[in-house]
């Protein structure tokens, strides 16, 4: 399951406008047009994370869905902390 505070990097007590403002600068920050010099690869990385911030912001900034996340995160229980590890490893560094 994605963590969708980390994500954005925002604490899960954050507030709205944090979200906010986390959402815009990552947004832009992995929006194509600012990323002329890059590398076909760089731009197809970029645009897997532009998809996980858009995600992310879409189900913190309702509060209904917020709440479901958080109460589906801390649900979780890790059978295999191995292979969640590993998991987490190849999302962020494949």
């Amino acid at each position: 399951m994605i963590n969708h505070f980390s994500v954005l990097g925002v604490r899960a007590n954050a507030k709205e406008d944090d979200i906010k403002k986390a959402y815009k600068r990552l947004s832009n920050k992995y929006h194509p047009d600012k990323l002329l010099g890059a590398s076909d690869d760089e731009k197809q990385q970029a645009s897997v994370q532009l998809q996980r911030v858009k995600k992310a912001y879409e189900v913190l900034s309702d509060k209904k869905q917020r709440n479901a996340f958080i109460n589906d995160f801390n649900n979780v229980i890790v059978a295999d902390p191995t292979a969640a590890m590993r998991g987490l490893w190849d999302e962020y560094y494949s």
